[in-house]
């Protein structure tokens, strides 16, 4: 709340000093949104505040006369109610990786670490400690010992894994919300689906990937294009569109607008993406999250792809076909000339 207060009110003096072009950014709804829910209570009483906020900012702009400000607002994205990875399966997306190469690929996902059980013993220790008379209190320790240990071990709380670098197999694997890259460390080129498919190790991890439950799409560079592949099926995605060569179609849980589809090609083909681009199961509902989110945003599934523009009605935004950052940028600066 401080913060989205200070960032108001600085708005507010560039506003009335005349500043030509203002930008800010209200945060807060995000992070919420990823620790309980984009329809929590708590992230919806948030966007009610930052709504006060703009209005405040929008009562400003019109009594700051000759300027003729437009309020334009954006967000990047949506977001898409998750499931944590590591609490689903018992592991983080990393350690998954490391069992498959071991060749561990039916072992129990459910193995803890040597710190797992520290933060409930802690709690379970406080407990103890705690006056027989106060039963309320020991009942309330327990139940939160009990949460602790079935979701949470203290590594994980104060070090989450955001990526893991496996010298040993030579792979590094990096995460964020329900978006996962992959790299074979080995070779320094980005690898295609034939040349991962073409050796041994890799192709037991790739295959080890695809039948997890947790994994409900790959995306690699192919020969003829992008190629796509979930347990379902297998396609190839060629300039915005997606030839399905084997069931169905793997993007259909996902999304198969034309946007999805372009914004999926182009992370790919990026030169610093991933060998192998991972996206959590969607279930048409929840997605997984490779963080410990119950939010998520970052790939595709959901409301994740859904972001919003609020705008001018002489800005004609309505009117525009709007498929990336570059389609927005343009409807909004048309308006103004290059000397402005």
């Amino acid at each position: 709340d401080i913060i989205r207060e200070l960032q108001t009110m600085a708005i507010l003096l560039d506003v009335y000093l005349g500043v030509p072009i203002i930008y800010s950014t209200f945060m807060q709804y995000d992070e919420l949104g990823h620790h309980f829910g984009p329809s929590s209570k708590q992230a919806l009483s948030d966007l009610r505040r930052t709504d006060a906020r703009i209005s405040e900012i929008w009562r400003m702009a019109r009594l700051a006369g000759g300027r003729g400000y437009d309020v334009v607002i954006l967000s990047d994205h949506g977001m898409t109610p998750a499931i944590s990875y590591r609490v689903q399966f018992g592991e983080s997306l990393g350690k998954t990786v490391e069992r498959m190469l071991d060749g561990d690929v039916l072992a129990s996902a459910a193995e803890s670490s040597e710190y797992a059980d520290v933060g409930p013993e802690f709690i379970e220790a406080v407990a103890a400690l705690t006056p027989p008379g106060r039963t309320g209190t020991r009942r309330a320790l327990g139940r939160a010992r009990d949460w602790l240990r079935s979701r949470y071990g203290l590594r994980e709380i104060i070090l989450p894994e955001k990526y893991r670098v496996d010298e040993r197999h030579e792979v590094v694997v990096t995460y964020s919300s329900c978006l996962a890259l992959l790299y074979f460390s080995a070779d320094t080129r980005q690898l295609s689906i034939e040349e991962i498919m073409s050796h041994p190790r890799r192709r037991t991890l790739y295959q080890g990937l695809l039948g997890h439950a947790g994994i409900g799409l790959i995306a690699t560079r192919g020969a003829a294009g992008v190629h796509v592949e979930s347990r379902s099926g297998k396609g190839i995605i060629i300039h915005g569109a997606v030839d399905v060569v084997e069931g169905i179609n793997p993007l259909e849980p996902f999304g198969t607008q034309r946007y999805v589809v372009n914004a999926i090609e182009s992370l790919v083909m990026q030169p610093n993406a991933g060998d192998c681009v991972l996206f959590g199961t969607y279930d048409g509902y929840d997605i997984i999250s490779f963080d410990d989110q119950v939010g998520a945003h970052g790939s595709a599934g959901g409301d994740q792809v859904y972001p919003f523009l609020i705008s001018p009605s002489w800005l004609k935004a309505d009117a525009a076909v709007l498929e990336d950052a570059r389609d927005i940028n343009g409807v909004i600066l048309r308006r103004y000339p290059a000397t402005r």
